[in-house]
């Protein structure tokens, strides 16, 4: 079986997911591609995986 080797200069980012905590419940999830500087997205904590079902909006900020 042949082998390759690659390293990290041969890695690209294609998706960002952010830390997301609800904060009326606590639940803990990732969000994919949320992480534009100065945007505020409105989220929903999701009732199937044991979350309250309530929405709230998280601003992101890089710094």
């Amino acid at each position: 079986m042949k082998r390759i080797h690659r390293t990290y200069s041969d890695t690209e980012v294609t998706i960002l997911s952010t830390n997301v905590k609800c904060p009326y419940c606590g639940q803990e999830w990732l969000e994919e591609d949320k992480n534009e500087c100065g945007e505020t997205y409105t989220l929903h904590c999701d009732e199937d995986d044991d979350g309250c079902g309530k929405d709230f909006e998280m601003y992101f900020d890089a710094s």
